[in-house]
């Protein structure tokens, strides 16, 4: 039992990792999509971004991937993940 709750830990703790190396990939795609354009869809993403970042840096990585990817839709972008 010890075993397992010790691979159980491992492996969070390596899914939590490669989550927060995606993260600012994810947010640079949006931010990259939305450069220069002004239009509604385009602010709301990156509005959405910000608040992937934010969330990034707070160490809430899969809500900062949710984000993102609810980011992406807004402008009908397929993000490119690891």
């Amino acid at each position: 039992m010890r075993r397992v709750l010790i691979a159980l830990a491992l492996i969070v703790a390596t899914a939590g990792a490669a989550l927060a190396n995606q993260c600012p990939l994810l947010i640079k795609q949006i931010e990259d999509a939305t450069a220069g354009k002004t239009d509604d869809a385009s602010k709301k993403a990156q509005a959405l971004a910000k608040e992937a970042k934010a969330l990034h840096d707070s160490g809430k990585h899969a809500e900062s991937v949710a984000k993102a990817d609810e980011a992406a839709k807004a402008i009908n972008l397929t993000l490119k993940k690891k």
